[in-house]
């Protein structure tokens, strides 16, 4: 299980993932264990992908020669969405046939092996851009209007709570990076206590920020940089269930409220 998170800041982006891969066969889990799912390339771009390891570990290397041959130099957002779209389908496709065809003798369990999905930020055009694939490599930026992106088996939980958090930290602009890296830290943190034995420590937070005028760098938090931000989460919690106590009035929140 999975689940891998996307921000697009004002000043950046901000990636976060929790650290569960699941093993197994035929349809079967087997183990769990704790695995990086964010990767950084060439020290520009971040890469998660949930599905299969081998498809992610292509991915990576596919990304990666583009890069380096400059494939996306000079492209607006929406050339460089089509041109990795069509080059990440060229590896999914045959996988797709390939499980067709296993489909007949191994059930619909075959499929397992060919679905994934794919959460990219890349510097394009000299702003940093974050891009969703699809099972079938559809592509779909996040925007000003739609910041945030999640996938993975831990959508579920994780889209309407990072919804309620923008509703009440950044409802009309996009967050800075800090406010970004809160937001995805407390997903996180949210998803894997309400999803216990799916989504699991250890949590992963990756960024895309400005270095120049005309370059962007790729950093991952370590655990005293995200010291600050897991203590606001916990003062906010804490704030919020002191709240009860601190209400004033003859209507307590435990109460029934009388209908008008």
């Amino acid at each position: 299980m999975t689940l891998i998170i996307g921000i697009k800041c004002k000043d950046g982006v901000v990636m976060g993932s929790d650290g569960a891969a699941t093993l197994g066969t035929m349809g079967q889990n087997t183990i769990v264990q704790p695995i990086r799912k964010l990767e950084t390339i060439s020290n520009s771009i971040i890469l998660g992908v949930s599905g299969p390891i081998g498809i992610a570990q292509i991915f990576k290397g596919v990304i990666e020669k583009l890069w380096e041959d400059q494939k996306f130099h000079n492209k607006e957002s929406y050339e460089a969405m089509e041109f990795l779209s069509n080059s990440l389908w060229e590896h999914v496709k045959p996988e797709f046939q390939k499980a067709s065809i296993a489909k007949d003798v191994i059930g619909n369990i075959a499929s397992i092996s060919a679905i994934c999905s794919i959460l990219i930020a890349i510097p394009i055009s000299k702003k940093p851009c974050l891009i969703q694939f699809n099972q079938q490599c559809s592509p779909e930026e996040a925007t000003d209007n739609l910041p945030f992106v999640s996938i993975g088996s831990g959508q579920k939980i994780a889209d309407p709570f990072l919804a309620f958090l923008r509703r009440i930290f950044w409802p009309n602009k996009l967050p800075t990076l800090a406010e970004g890296v809160l937001t995805v830290l407390w997903t996180l943190e949210h998803a894997i206590i309400t999803n216990p034995g799916g989504v699991s420590e250890p949590k992963q937070i990756v960024t895309i920020e400005k270095e120049n005028s005309n370059k962007y760098k790729v950093h991952e938090l370590q655990d005293t940089e995200l010291k600050e931000h897991i203590e606001a989460i916990h003062n906010i919690e804490k704030y919020l269930s002191d709240f009860p106590s601190k209400l004033k009035g003859d209507i307590n929140i435990g109460e029934k409220i009388p209908s008008f």
